[in-house]
């Protein structure tokens, strides 16, 4: 899955981000696949698959909207996301609530999903088209759905901008892969769905400005998510300085908010 990413490692960086992903995520992305579960025409006896399903931001609320004559698949590539999920899973009592750890491009099913809710995954793989072309294949004919949630242009700035910026500086040659900069224009996103068969995909952009309590905020951000990678790359001293660059800058700067642009896209199958 990672040909296109320039040795950026999905499983590997997430299954070391997960304590400090859940924590993140919790505060600073979760209400993206909340969102995407909004846009999702489920009802009871639905039903779906969250894939990649993270430490589980949104199972809950899927089970919730299936009822119990429903069932929830949550898919992750990193098993400790994975493990992290379970212990939500089990810690509510819901028993409508699959998870399962693997490639979300080589899924299976018996039987058809209502819907495929897939949040911060699609720049993870090679073959875009292909994996929306796959989801769609998933889900039932004639009204099922499949959702897709991306980062837009702006992604945590202007913090990932400074980030980026001190890493260059200190650590001349490194660079900081982004898969998720793949997507962030809408127009490639459109892109993706045509090639895969779809005409009419509804996506639509929304901008939200992110508290930032404190400096440390910053950094629970970049090693929650795929930031880490860089951290891990360039070893503890250089990322020591490049933390203590971005907390001066958020000082320096009355840094209050990030600002973050997120894209959802659905489409139908036909």
């Amino acid at each position: 899955m990672t040909k296109a990413l320039d040795g950026f490692d999905p499983q590997q960086t997430y299954d070391d981000a997960s304590a400090d992903y859940e924590d993140a995520c919790r505060d600073f992305w979760q209400y993206m696949s909340i969102r995407t579960v909004d846009r999702l025409s489920l009802g009871p006896g639905g039903r779906v698959l969250d894939v990649p399903c993270g430490t589980g931001a949104t199972l809950l609320s899927l089970a919730e909207r299936v009822g119990s004559s429903g069932h929830v698949v949550g898919m992750d590539y990193a098993e400790r996301m994975v493990e992290i999920a379970e212990g939500k899973v089990r810690a509510a009592g819901v028993h409508n609530i699959e998870l399962k750890i693997g490639d979300m491009t080589a899924i299976t099913a018996d039987d058809p999903y209502d819907a495929i809710q897939c949040s911060l995954g699609l720049f993870f793989v090679d073959d875009m088209p292909g994996l929306v072309r796959s989801f769609l294949r998933l889900v039932r004919p004639a009204g099922g759905e499949v959702a897709t949630t991306v980062f837009g242009e702006h992604f945590f700035e202007p913090m990932r901008s400074v980030f980026v910026s001190a890493v260059a500086e200190l650590t001349p040659g490194c660079v900081v892969v982004e898969p998720w900069r793949r997507t962030e224009n809408v127009a490639v996103l459109r892109e993706i769905f045509r090639e895969a068969g779809v005409e009419d995909v509804v996506v639509e952009t929304e901008d939200d400005e992110l508290p930032l309590d404190s400096p440390d905020d910053w950094w629970r951000i970049v090693m929650g998510s795929g930031l880490r990678r860089t951290v891990t790359t360039i070893g503890e001293d250089a990322a020591a300085h490049v933390r203590r660059r971005c907390e001066a800058y958020v000082e320096g700067h009355g840094i209050t908010a990030l600002l973050n642009r997120t894209h959802y896209a659905v489409a139908v199958r036909r």
